[in-house]
């Protein structure tokens, strides 16, 4: 993370912008009737549902931070497909401006459970593809689910592994609020 010191020019000061780099993945495994299964975190009550992502490491890339928030948030393992996108916004906490850059790739389940997700998020849950863009809280997050299958439609379905699906877990029902 790099912050940008408020300097005094013609009178005016500029504030400071904290500048912040994080990573996530979209992570998803094949169904049985050809569909898709979507990885997401939640948080709070009522449930919050987002991607898994976080801040980048010193000395870590961007995939490698995606590879090793999705593990932790989810307690599933994944790997990238291809890079899916980045998300850029502006926020302030405590009257200092931040601008947020997350990198996003579209990821393929490989192994893990989610009743071992760390303790960022409340919950960790597979969800149909189209239940999963509903339950997203974030619009940013939605549109990369509309890029994820856009890409996808020009890619082997084989490209996020086999099917059936591994029976460890029901699939999740979107409740309406």
């Amino acid at each position: 993370m790099k912050a940008a010191s408020a300097t005094l020019h013609h009178g005016v000061c500029e504030m400071r912008i904290k500048y912040e780099v994080s990573a996530g993945g979209l992570a998803l495994r094949r169904r049985v009737d050809s569909g898709f299964d979507m990885l997401l975190i939640g948080r709070g009550e009522p449930r919050v549902w987002s991607l898994p992502k976080g801040h980048v490491e010193p000395n870590e890339s961007n995939e490698d931070a995606a590879i090793r928030e999705v593990r932790e948030e989810t307690g599933c393992n994944a790997v990238i497909i291809e890079k899916l996108s980045e998300i850029a916004y502006w926020f302030y906490i405590n009257q200092r401006k931040h601008k947020k850059s997350v990198h996003f790739y579209l990821m393929r389940y490989t192994d893990g459970d989610t009743a071992d997700h760390d303790h960022e998020a409340d919950e960790a849950a597979w969800f149909e593809i189209g239940a999963a863009k509903k339950a997203l809280k974030y619009v940013n997050e939605k549109r990369l689910v509309d890029l994820a299958l856009e890409m996808l439609s020009k890619m082997s379905p084989d490209i996020v592994g086999p099917a059936p699906l591994p029976e460890a877990e029901p699939e999740r029902e979107v409740r309406s609020s």
